[in-house]
């Protein structure tokens, strides 16, 4: 039986998204979410008038007078990160994170037909559930799936199917695929190899020198179509985080206290999610000045994800010391194990 295609979901203008689920006034109007004083989302009516992630404030402002600006609602991005997740996992038998609000999702036990029916079903599921809208690309490996989620924005779904693999292939230019750096572009491009199809006339050997083995190998893959199809769930990182504001997006209420505990929960899922567990907590605080206090660190014996556990032991850490008044507090879980290899689990 042949394999069945991948998945890769990304919700369009995540932070933007989340923003606007809540403010139905703002949906036509351009929008920028920031932080501090950089764009980190613009909706997509900001996009078509020149606003850009990464761009400065005051920079966006001037290219769009009209331009709406909001504070990045911590809290409520990582609630809605957390219920996507588990959307995903609900969808799919392995799911490898790309970022707070994408992931290649595993469905090649499927047919292409219900792949298909499954992204479809996903994109509901968002829309309805969480809000926000999802665009999900098929594929038969990541690069396609990628590249089908692109083709696909903003709120579609796009499917490249095995017959249309090698045109888009021949077609796509270097600086389309995700992991080739501009300096590999340039070096290249100097060459005259602009599309992956270009790299059929180069020796192998000179494909080497240019850009290193690692980096030609994985060309020479993407060109004849063996590059990567697996789908890896995270099993190798050093830390999960949460952290939020005092006073939480349309909290004001929100006391430090709530705010730990809310941040412990989060941690908590994320780690036991990712198949995993910790042995080592770390409080971040920041004073109502913007000034970080010291990390306040503590650990125990057996690497757990029960919030049980690690409630009080972050309360303990909050209360340790005098506590100044705060903007921000955050619940950093480390000392990562895989959940199977501890202990504990065995009885």
């Amino acid at each position: 039986m042949s394999r069945g295609p991948l998945l890769h979901a990304d919700a369009d203008a995540f932070f933007a998204s989340v923003v606007m689920r809540g403010r139905p006034d703002l949906a036509a109007r351009p929008l920028a979410v920031v932080t501090m004083i950089i764009v980190a989302s613009p909706n997509y009516l900001a996009r078509a008038l020149g606003v850009r992630s990464g761009m400065l404030a005051t920079e966006a402002v001037r290219r769009c007078p009209e331009l709406v600006l909001v504070d990045v609602p911590h809290a409520e991005v990582e609630e809605v990160g957390d219920a996507l997740f588990d959307l995903f996992h609900e969808v799919a038998d392995a799911v490898e994170p790309g970022s707070i609000e994408e992931a290649f999702l595993d469905t090649s036990h499927l047919s292409w037909n219900d792949a298909v029916e499954r992204a479809r079903k996903l994109r509901r599921r968002a829309a309805a559930e969480l809000g926000i809208p999802v665009t999900v690309g098929v594929g038969r490996t990541k690069l396609m799936a990628k590249l089908a989620s692109r083709a696909g924005k903003p709120d579609g779904l796009f499917v490249i199917g095995v017959d249309e693999e090698e045109a888009v292939r021949a077609d796509l230019l270097l600086t389309d695929i995700w992991g080739v750096g501009p300096t590999t572009t340039r070096r290249l491009s100097a060459l005259g190899i602009r599309r992956l199809t270009d790299l059929d006339d180069v020796p192998r050997p000179q494909l080497r020198q240019l850009c290193g083995t690692t980096m030609a190998g994985r060309l020479w893959r993407l060109r004849d179509g063996t590059d990567d199809a697996e789908v890896r769930p995270l099993r190798r990182r050093a830390s999960f985080s949460s952290e939020g504001s005092v006073a939480g997006y349309g909290r004001p209420d929100w006391t430090p206290e709530q705010l730990l505990e809310t941040c412990v929960a989060r941690v908590c899922h994320r780690v036991e999610r990712a198949g995993l567990a910790g042995a080592h907590l770390a409080l971040i605080l920041r004073g109502e000045d913007g000034h970080p206090a010291p990390v306040r660190r503590s650990a125990v014996e057996e690497a757990t994800t029960r919030p049980d556990v690690w409630l009080p032991v972050a309360r303990d850490l909050l209360r340790r010391e005098p506590v100044p008044p705060l903007s921000r507090l955050g619940v950093t879980l480390a000392g990562l194990v895989p959940a199977d290899q501890v202990q504990g689990a065995l009885f």
